[in-house]
Order: C-alpha cells, then sequence, then structure tokens
C-alpha cells in the first residue's frame, strides 16, 4: 500500500510539476520585448542565430561539466548525462528564483540522493559557483581599463542590497565547502579550466551577436562587458538579473560607441537567446523536482 501511494504521489506531483514548469515558462517568455526581438532578429541571419545558440549550449554543456569535476573528486556515482539534467533543471529554475544562483538551491537538493552527504550536496555547487567567479574575477581588469569611473554608476545598483550580511551568511559554509575539497586539490585546478572555454563561449556568442547588429565592438570589450553584467547579475536583488543585466549591458555598450538602439537590442536579443537555451530544463525541471520531492 505504501509502495503503492508513493508511486501515485509520484504521478501527482510530476504532472503538478510539469504544470508548474510549463506556466513558469510561458510566463518568462511571455516577459520578452517580443517587437524589439523580431524588429532587430531581421537584421541577423538566421545562420549567426542558431551558431549563437549553439555556443551557449556548449557553454552550458561545460557548466555541467565543470560542477562534474568537484563531484568525481568525491567519488559520487553521477554521470554526466545526469548532471546534466540537473544543472538545466537548475537553468532553467533561476528564470523565476532569485538572481543567477536561484537554481543552485535546486542543483542542492538534487544530489543528495547520489552522495547522501549534505556537505558534499552544498559543497560542490558552492565551490562550482566559486570557481566559476574566481574565473570571471581574472578577467576584472577589462572593465577597469575599458570603463574606469563608469563602474561606480552601476554598482551603486548594488548598494541597497547588503553585501557583508551576505558574506556572513554564507562564508563559513563555503569555508567548510573548501575544507571538504582540501585533500582533493585536483579537482580545484580542472574545474578552473573547464570555467574558462564555459564563460568564453558566452563571451563568443555575445560576439557574434553585436557584430551582427553592426556594433564596432572588440571581442576583449565584450568580455568586459560579460564580466561587469555577471558580477552584478549574481546578487540577489533580481530575478535571474532582469533588468540589472539589461541596463549593465546597455549602458556600458553606449559607453563602447553602440547606438542606444543597438545596445538595447544587445541586452534583449542576448537575454531571449539565453533564455531559450533554457528549454531543456523546463522538459526536465518537473521530473527532478518531483525526484527531490519523493527522496526527501
Amino acid at each position: 500500500m505504501k509502495t503503492s501511494h508513493k508511486k501515485s504521489l509520484g504521478k501527482f506531483l510530476r504532472l503538478g510539476g510539469t504544470i508548474l514548469s510549463s506556466a513558469l515558462f510561458v510566463w518568462v517568455i511571455a516577459s520578452q520585448e517580443w517587437h524589439l526581438v523580431f524588429e532587430h532578429l531581421s537584421q541577423i541571419s538566421l545562420g549567426w542565430v542558431f551558431l549563437a545558440l549553439g555556443i551557449y549550449l556548449s557553454s552550458q554543456a561545460f557548466n555541467t561539466l565543470r560542477w562534474c569535476v568537484l563531484l568525481w573528486a568525491h567519488s559520487v556515482p553521477i554521470t554526466f548525462w545526469q548532471a546534466f539534467r540537473i544543472t538545466w533543471s537548475g537553468i532553467f529554475a533561476s528564470n523565476f528564483l532569485p538572481s543567477t544562483i536561484g537554481g543552485d538551491g535546486l542543483r542542492m537538493a538534487a544530489i543528495l540522493p547520489y552522495t547522501r552527504s549534505k556537505s558534499v550536496a552544498f559543497g560542490s555547487v558552492a565551490l562550482d559557483r566559486l570557481i566559476n567567479m574566481a574565473n570571471y574575477a581574472c578577467l576584472l581588469p577589462l572593465p577597469l581599463w575599458f570603463f574606469g569611473d563608469k563602474l561606480n554608476t552601476l554598482f551603486a545598483l548594488a548598494l541597497p542590497f547588503d553585501l557583508r550580511q551576505l558574506a556572513e551568511k554564507y562564508f563559513p559554509k563555503i569555508a567548510g565547502a573548501l575544507r571538504e575539497w582540501a585533500s582533493r586539490p585536483a579537482a580545484f585546478g580542472w574545474a578552473f579550466l573547464v570555467a574558462w572555454p564555459s564563460n568564453l563561449a558566452i563571451m563568443l556568442a555575445n560576439y557574434v551577436i553585436a557584430r551582427q547588429l553592426g556594433i564596432e565592438i572588440s571581442f576583449a570589450q565584450v568580455m568586459a562587458v560579460q564580466t561587469v553584467g555577471y558580477f552584478l547579475s549574481v546578487l540577489p536583488i533580481s530575478i535571474n538579473g532582469y533588468g540589472v543585466r539589461e541596463v549593465t549591458f546597455t549602458t556600458l555598450l553606449v559607453a563602447l560607441g553602440a547606438s542606444l538602439e543597438q545596445a538595447s537590442a544587445m541586452a534583449v536579443i542576448t537575454r531571449f537567446l539565453a533564455v531559450l537555451v533554457t528549454v531543456p530544463g523546463a522538459l526536465w525541471f518537473s521530473r527532478v523536482a518531483s525526484d527531490v520531492a519523493e527522496k526527501a
């Protein structure tokens, strides 16, 4: 009876999750500025759009591999495909959870059945995020070189948010995660190396779109814009960085010589493509969420 009840509950959770995830995905897509997207997409060859999408997808595949490196270092019995589905579900969940790290909570819960260790579950996701941030931090000289004092206005967006409170809350947990992997230093190195193609791929896709929109910009400048956009987007001051990222991209691209129309189109189109890439996560989100609920 208990087994039958558990199966029925699982089916109900999957159905409810499917409906919920579908509704949320429709909401995310509906929030896009479609008229601006189509107006400027018409200027871009379809081949270049598919190329950019493919590059975005390859970036997320490297994101999965980076996390796998940390999990496999702890002998967690998970395949790349299993981690891929969890990662993509987390990416989709980030579309309607605070900041870009909202989906990390789903990843932490989803990995527990594979490891049964809360410290490994939290640590792997926290370190994955930390290593990615460290990778972006290596690029900070670029925005400082290109934009200088112009960054003060943008980072003023973060002032309402108490960064010290965030650090006090999560630093002990991150320190614990670092101790958990201290005996596996090679994992840090490999994960850091994998972070480079993951992040550079996003920048390459954005560079492709920028050039197709007629924006005269170098790849190094795209790297600078993306770096600033990343650090502002990870702050939990908006859902998935909505608004913050767009303001950042528009402001910095105009500072680099793009017209306001070009900069706005770039911000909206790259957001649209980034959301489109989360479609696989919408397909798997309900399954992952229901599995987490069943095994909780």
